[in-house]
């Protein structure tokens, strides 16, 4: 039925409207006070302290890596540039000064910009509202959320001024990369501190909190140079830079940091040492709690240790042969960009080695494509014999170069080379020889391709590096330089029920007869050796050796150790040569020098070695006598080419030549070079002087570089007899009759005059 009086009507409609507009302002208000009350506190953000990697310096405070969910560096507003700090107020909230948390006028324009493009174009937020979601919301977009935002923006306003809710979120927001914060941005992407940035550095960075996927310099490029000018623009319209800075800013180059420094890559074995190291003694904890470590590696050291290492590895693969591709993709390959560097994500480059995949092969040469679109020709005429024997279809099919093979080529000025990985593996260790510092290690051909640290984790047979242990126990058993051994080719062990006799051999086949233990030594002779061995006893030389190091259960006391049958690391043999080369003293290496809190309390500071004799220092010296003629008359000769006189070695060959090595000395550093592979077997005709020494040269003649040779003082307690050194208590003996009808321990048997 119509109402009857019109204005009535009215007035119960508007009546209605304004019941339901109080209704829901009261409802409306509720539901506010409610949210009000279940707002966390805001008060801890005074005291921000968020989580923080573990960094890993050099000894020089170089930093090598870090570790860690998140990169971060927490700094304080005033450290933060004005130019990035106006930067990414003119992209997110250039009223940021004005408002009192919420910016009406930008939620509106943003609601009106989302009804335009009918979704979601524009948010609206202020820094205020977004350090809200930053600390204490989810990302999940609701109107619940859209309301706690707002609510936490005015506590936070209430409880903080600009500045300060500033520096929160310039600290906080996530960046790509996984770099938290603009200081770590500035590291990530440019390799530089806050303060080095320039203005076009800098908008670049404020760009990426909106998107950080999307803007990502990395991987998008171009869109990330939009928002970069956009950003530009914004800054030369609300008047913040003038025309000639936009107009520089938008010329200057793009140059983003490369590919890891040479520190990054060169050290990769000792950090994950150090690392492994610091997260058993904190744990989890180690990841969060912002540790700077430092280590005793010398990152010039490391870097030459790594190149010796790598060079050698792959001139031993180079005079192998072609071994043949890595693998092989499937034809048609991949045209587009994200395809190819799919297809070869499961082949890392290592350092300047990248690898590549075959398009085509030609007359001319072998047409190949880089991970990055990249393509190139490796000329037919340029390629090794054996690599050029594998291009065409007649080629053997382990080892063809054809459309879909993946390769390796390194850029050699304006043309590329075929390269291989090497098959075999190595490692380098340095010591400080007096103070057992890890100056260098190299446990690797690259860490990246796998984490196996050779250096430290390898127990391979030491071979002749060996011998000089068995010579510094027969020292002390009444025998010396000038003592007599049998070099003639035996049989030392008896053959007994279901045990076959053992006849060593002599390098070459080449024999003494009778020969000093000085020449046997310099010249390696192994039947020499055993024989020095097992008049001294087997027991006694592992009892011995153990002051150096050698677990005896490695090392069993049994005639084949004298010839290195046992097993030790290159980083176990390094400190066990440092006796020899510092005077006779037991140091145990140590890596990690320092460990503190970020702005806080050192937690561990290397005090002085712990230093325990080992071998009389005469022991030591007589010892560095012989080793040092190896260097200068024996098969470690090519070791003199690092142009010291004090430079002292021993040549290593294990059994089938397993393993070769290269152990000595010269201005108070010890360095090991090993090489082998991973799955021992014979490395063919190489030897330890042939393989290892050439990267024990290299590396040595970068390392002494500013050091001075040693001196070393004649000690107490040795003579001279018949021209070499002799314990004085041994003089005047005589013939002495030890019962081994192969060793004679004075010259010629006779009497001193």
């Amino acid at each position: 039925m119509a109402m009857r009086n019109p204005l009535a009507a009215l007035r119960f409609v508007l009546g209605l409207l304004f019941g339901l507009a109080v209704g829901g302002l009261a409802g409306g208000a509720l539901v506010v006070h409610r949210l009000w009350q279940e707002l966390p506190p805001v008060d801890h953000l005074a005291d921000y302290e968020p989580k923080l990697p573990l960094r890993i310096h050099a000894r020089d405070g170089t930093l090598l890596a870090e570790f860690g969910e998140e990169r971060r560096e927490v700094v304080p507003l005033e450290a933060i540039p004005p130019h990035l700090r106006q930067a990414l107020l003119a992209i997110e909230d250039s009223a940021f000064y004005e408002h009192e948390g919420v910016d009406y006028r930008g939620i509106a324009r943003a609601a009106w910009s989302n009804i335009v493009a009918g979704g979601h174009a524009q948010g609206g937020s202020t820094i205020t509202m977004q350090v809200a979601r930053l600390f204490f919301l989810s990302s999940e977009k609701t109107y619940r959320r859209k309301i706690l935002e707002v609510l936490l923006a005015y506590k936070l306003e209430q409880a903080y001024d600009k500045d300060k809710l500033l520096e929160l979120y310039m600290n906080q927001a996530y960046l790509g990369q996984r770099a938290y914060g603009f200081a770590a941005a500035a590291s990530v992407y440019f390799d530089k501190p806050l303060a080095e940035l320039t203005l076009a550095e800098g908008a670049m960075l404020a760009g990426l909190p909106k998107a950080p996927s999307a803007y990502n310099p990395v991987v998008n490029r171009e869109r990330a140079v939009q928002r970069q000018r956009h950003i530009l623009s914004r800054m030369r319209a609300l008047g913040w830079i003038g025309h000639a800075a936009y107009q520089e800013a938008r010329a200057e180059p793009l140059v983003l940091r490369g590919a890891p420094g040479p520190g990054e890559f060169a050290a990769g074995h000792p950090v994950e040492q150090a690392r492994k190291m610091i997260v058993e003694r904190f744990g989890d904890e180690a990841y969060t709690r912002g540790l700077d470590v430092t280590l005793s590696i010398d990152l010039e050291q490391q870097r030459a240790a790594m190149a010796a290492l790598r060079d050698g590895l792959l001139r031993a693969q180079e005079q192998r042969g072609w071994a043949g591709p890595e693998a092989r993709l499937p034809l048609p390959l991949p045209t587009q960009r994200s395809a190819l560097r799919r297809a070869l994500a499961p082949h890392a480059d290592s350092d300047t080695l990248r690898a590549a995949v075959v398009r085509s092969v030609t007359a001319g040469g072998i047409e190949a494509v880089l991970r990055d679109g990249t393509v190139l020709t490796l000329a037919r005429a340029g390629l090794p014999a054996t690599a050029a024997a594998a291009v065409g279809p007649r080629a053997d099919a382990r080892k063809r170069i054809d459309a879909g093979a993946v390769i390796r080529v390194e850029r050699e000025g304006a043309r590329w080379r075929l390269r291989q990985l090497p098959r075999m593996e190595g490692a380098l260790v340095a010591l400080d020889a007096s103070s057992g510092e890890v100056l260098a290690l190299a446990g690797g051909f690259d860490a990246r391709l796998g984490q196996y640290d050779h250096a430290v984790q390898a127990l391979r047979q030491p071979g002749s590096t060996f011998k000089p242990f068995v010579y510094s126990a027969a020292l002390e058993q009444g025998f010396f330089p000038g003592s007599q051994l049998a070099d003639v080719q035996r049989v030392v062990t008896p053959a007994a029920r279901g045990r076959k006799a053992w006849v060593p051999q002599n390098y070459g086949g080449q024999y003494d007869s009778m020969t000093t233990a000085r020449r046997a030594l310099v010249r390696s002779r192994n039947v020499a050796t055993v024989n020095l061995m097992e008049a001294v006893g087997p027991e006694e030389v592992q009892s011995f050796a153990a002051r150096f190091g050698f677990d005896p259960q490695l090392n069993p006391a049994q005639l084949p150790l004298a010839l290195g049958s046992g097993s030790i690391s290159p980083l176990g043999l390094a400190a066990a040569y440092a006796v020899f080369a510092n005077g006779g003293e037991r140091v145990a290496p140590r890596l990690v020098l320092r460990v503190a809190e970020r702005d806080g309390p050192v937690l561990y500071e290397a005090g002085e070695p712990l230093r325990q004799r080992a071998i009389p220092r005469r022991n030591a010296y007589v010892m560095d006598s012989l080793l040092r003629d190896v260097v200068r008359e024996g098969t470690g000769r090519g070791a003199s080419a690092i142009g010291r006189e004090d430079v002292a070695g021993k040549t290593g060959t294990s059994n089938d030549a397993r393993d070769v090595w290269f152990a000595g000395y010269s201005s108070g550093l010890a360095t090991v070079a090993w090489m082998g592979y991973d799955q021992p077997r014979s490395l063919g005709r190489a030897t330890g002087g042939t393989l290892a020494l050439p990267v024990w040269t290299q590396f040595m003649k970068a390392a002494v570089a500013g050091r001075e040779a040693v001196q070393r003082p004649l000690p107490e307690g040795l003579a001279l007899f018949a021209g070499d050194f002799i314990y004085p208590e041994y003089l005047g003996r005589g013939c002495v009759d030890d019962g081994h009808p192969h060793v004679r321990a004075t010259f010629d048997c006779v009497e001193p005059a």
